[in-house]
């Protein structure tokens, strides 16, 4: 069994794609699925055979029955304690010697866009990602902003490796579809590992 956590409206077949957004759970609604696609208030195709599951709850799997977790660009949008209980309960779940692979934006790169003076000083808040608004003033971009999912934590390459192995992983620093899994092209979306923390781990 493969877990594919805070899937959005990426959902491969051969995986339980798992998400818990507004859009997710509206989308079990037949007719709201009717009405988005006329006014499209979300942006996302949000599918109805998304398992539903609050990411920052214990996750409804035995222990050791789960060979594989991907989660790309979620575990930034949990707080530092929230995100690390996400990981452990990932190594729970996990086999021993299943697969972890975590692709989350990186905050190095940032940085170094920042010191390098491709990003304005005033312009590095909001690539962060943290800020929760928007500039547009139309009622429906201020409606959708209280559905916005800003990043509360950020991460490099070496502490989430620290973090993965501190948990019980044996962790590497990986390269966009370098993977132990055996349908990574499935699962992983080219533009999702751009400018991004890819770490991948075995749980010992």
């Amino acid at each position: 069994m493969k877990l594919n956590l805070g899937c959005g409206s990426h959902i491969p077949d051969g995986w339980t794609n798992v998400d818990y957004a507004l859009g997710a759970r509206l989308a079990k609604k037949p007719f709201f699925r009717t009405i988005n696609k006329k006014i499209k208030f979300f942006k996302l195709d949000w599918n109805e055979k998304i398992y539903l599951h609050d990411l920052t709850r214990k996750l409804p799997w035995a222990d050791s029955s789960i060979d594989t977790v991907y989660s790309s660009h979620t575990l930034e949008h949990f707080n530092k304690e929230d995100g690390r209980r996400l990981l452990s309960e990932c190594q729970r779940v996990l086999r021993q010697g299943g697969i972890l692979r975590i692709v989350v934006p990186d905050l190095m790169y940032e940085v170094t866009e920042y010191i390098e003076g491709r990003t304005l000083a005033d312009d590095f808040i909001e690539r962060l990602g943290v800020l929760n608004g928007t500039t547009n003033r139309t009622l429906k971009s201020k409606l959708t902003t209280f559905f916005q999912f800003p990043h509360k934590c950020m991460y490099d390459n070496s502490r989430l490796i620290e973090i993965f192995n501190e948990i019980g992983f044996d962790a590497y620093k990986k390269n966009a579809f370098d993977s132990d899994i055996e349908d990574i092209h499935v699962i992983e979306l080219e533009g999702r590992t751009q400018n991004a923390v890819i770490v991948e781990g075995r749980k010992r």
